[in-house]
Order: C-alpha cells, then structure tokens, then sequence
C-alpha cells in the first residue's frame, strides 16, 4: 500500500513543541500525532507531521499537549473518527481490528512496546493484516526494524500487547458498531507492579454531581488530593487512566477549568471517593484527548523526573561523552540510579549502542553514561 512514511524523530520537526505544550516536543511524545497524519494522508491529504501538528492546534486538536483524536474531521472533513476502546484489562478486539482492516479502514494502537512491567506505550498504525502479522507504520523511524507488527514487538500476541485502538475511516468506509462485538474474552493477565499504597476507605458522598459530565484522568498515577493544593499528606489515593469522574461543581465550571495549569477539580470517582484533582490533567471523557501513558504513577504536580539505572558492574561515569582515562569520574555498581538532566530526546536513547546520557548522580554531579548501559529505574 503506497503511503510515504512519517516519522516523529524527523529532523524537519523532531524539536517542535507537540500542540500547546510547554516542553512536551513531536519528538518525544508526537507518536499518536504522526499515526493521525499518515492517516489523514492514506485518505487524501496531503499533510507533514509539522503542518498537521500547527493544523491541530488551531483546529482545537490539543487538549495542552495531549492530541485530541476524534478532531482529526475538523481538520480533514474526509477522514472519520469511528470509535475508540481501551483494552488495557482485556485481550484486544483483533476480529473488530480485521474486520475494519478488511473494509479499507486504518486502525491506530497503542502498543506496549516493552516487556517490562508497566506500559510503555507507543502509538502505530495498522493498515493490513499479513497471515497472522500485520503490516504498521511505525511513527519511530529505526533504520532496519521489521514493518510488522509482531516484527517490531515480539513480546506478546497483538492481543495482549495492544492496549488502547482507536478506528478511522475514509469516504465510503464504515465501520460496524461497537454494540455488535462479540462477548469479552477472559481479561489479560496482570502486569507486575509495584505495591501499591493503601487507600483510605470510601467515604459518603457530600454533594450532588451532574453525571451528564465525566472526566478521566490523562496518565496513569493522577493523585486525588484532599485540597486543591500540593502538600505532604495530602493524597486521598493515585488514580488509574480508566478512572471516571464526576465533578463536584458546576459543568460550566468544570469545563472552563480543563487544560488550565494551575487548576484544580473537586470530582467523585466510581468509588465513592471525592478530592480534588489537577484540571489539566483531565480530558471530558465524550471528548478524549491522548497521551503517552506513563510508567508508574509520577506526580502531576511537577515534571516527572526521568531515571535510569545502571544494568552492570563498573559503568564508567564520566566528565564528557567520550572513552577516556581523562574523562572518568568514577566506575559505578549496577542498579546505581542517575537523573537524565540532558534535553532532546534522552527516553528514545536509553539501551540504544553508541548513545550517550546526560545525567546527574544523587551527590549532585553531572557527568555522562553510556546509554547501553543503563535502563530507566
């Protein structure tokens, strides 16, 4: 299937800021933007991740810099946003996905790219099925990789390591109605995990909600806070992406708040339980805006650090990127935790040869790692 490839490290665009984003870049975290771009082209456009990325923002595509993916027809009339299903508790809906692939639709996934614990999630677009493969295109541009599929992530059936599916469809093309499926397989199995904190026990709710409106958490990890404020023992309990919640406030209110940094949200989640969360972390739930999920919680409050570890004995930490006797600092044990304080893209060169990793040590020393030898903590 002629399409020209899109990549989000392309240099054209790799630094530019993702929709409305303060230091989120295309490079960094644009792999749901490019998927939506080669989509748009598939069906007719004629779009860069650059132009599609300014077209986007002023075509309220970003909520901040989380894309909005059902806004794809208000920059594109031609290409239809159909439906979208989380499945990251359950195996995904592959006979839906061939079913839509077979009827000349694109199906975007976000795939667990990694086998460690946690989601590493990473956006593609599925726009063929081979045997019992299927053909992708990878918004990552690595030189050689498979263009499958269970090629590029082999950890896993594409029912296991597919997580979220969004269905998009050009002129003429349907997609059948989410009602239709067939009963829900048995859920995936657990992911290893840290140990979770204990949650203080549900509580009677004190106001009155307008269930017409739900909002759900951006990234895994959002902590419910007694106060909208950030304090030490503040936390009610860290919440999950799939949360659903309902505000505590007036829609209006609620709805003015989205997006805003610096906000907060007084909101019920299923449970019960009530606090207040960070506003622009929160997408309408009618209206989702995506991200890159997280590995583990962080704290939405600030930037989350990113960190790596040290995966053998006696890796060098030195004074410049380079092999040298000059340049050493010091030879370090495994699992010794460094701080990537570098810019570009440091999470695209963890474990890649030939990389190297800006990086500060907990006494407050900045040096570099070779990124072959580390993996994030």
């Amino acid at each position: 299937m002629a399409m020209k490839q899109l990549y989000q490290n392309d240099p054209r665009w790799k630094d530019a800021l993702l929709g409305h984003g303060k230091s989120e870049t295309i490079g960094a975290f644009g792999c749901l933007l490019t998927s939506m771009a080669m989509v748009v082209n598939h069906f007719g456009g004629d779009e860069t991740v650059a132009s599609f990325n300014e077209k986007m923002r002023s075509g309220n595509g970003f909520a901040n810099q989380w894309v909005k993916p059902a806004m794809i027809s208000a920059v594109h009339p031609g290409v239809k946003y159909e439906k979208r299903v989380e499945c990251s508790n359950q195996p995904a809906p592959m006979d839906e996905i061939d079913a839509a692939l077979e009827a000349g639709s694109l199906v975007v996934v976000m795939v667990d790219r990694s086998p460690r614990p946690g989601v590493q999630g990473h956006w593609v677009v599925l726009h063929e099925k081979q045997g019992d493969d299927y053909l992708i295109w990878d918004p990552w541009q690595s030189e050689g990789a498979p263009d499958t599929l269970k090629g590029r992530y082999s950890h896993g059936t594409p029912a296991e390591i597919i997580e979220d599916v969004i269905w998009y469809s050009g002129p003429e093309v349907k997609v059948k109605d989410q009602a239709k499926r067939k009963p829900a397989p048995k859920p995936k199995p657990a992911r290893p995990a840290a140990p979770s904190r204990p949650t203080r026990p549900t509580r009677k709710p004190t106001a009155a909600a307008d269930e017409s409106f739900v909002v759900q958490p951006l990234v895994d990890g959002l902590k419910m806070r007694r106060q909208p404020e950030i304090l030490s023992g503040n936390i009610v309990k860290e919440l999950k992406r799939s949360a659903r919640l309902t505000p505590l406030e007036p829609v209006s209110s609620a709805q003015a708040k989205l997006g805003e940094h610096g906000q907060w949200m007084h909101v019920r989640d299923e449970k019960g339980d009530e606090g207040h969360v960070a506003a622009w972390y929160v997408t309408p739930l009618h209206d989702p805006a995506l991200g890159v999920r997280k590995e583990g919680a962080g704290d939405e409050d600030t930037p989350t650090k990113l960190m790596v570890a040290t995966t053998t004995e006696d890796v060098a930490f030195r004074k410049q990127p380079q092999i040298s006797d000059a340049t050493l600092i010091e030879r370090v044990p495994p699992r010794t935790v460094f701080e990537i304080v570098g810019s570009g893209n440091p999470a695209q060169r963890i474990g890649v040869h030939g990389e190297w990793l800006k990086v500060k040590a907990s006494d407050g020393t900045v040096g570099y790692v070779a990124a072959w030898y580390v993996e994030r903590a």
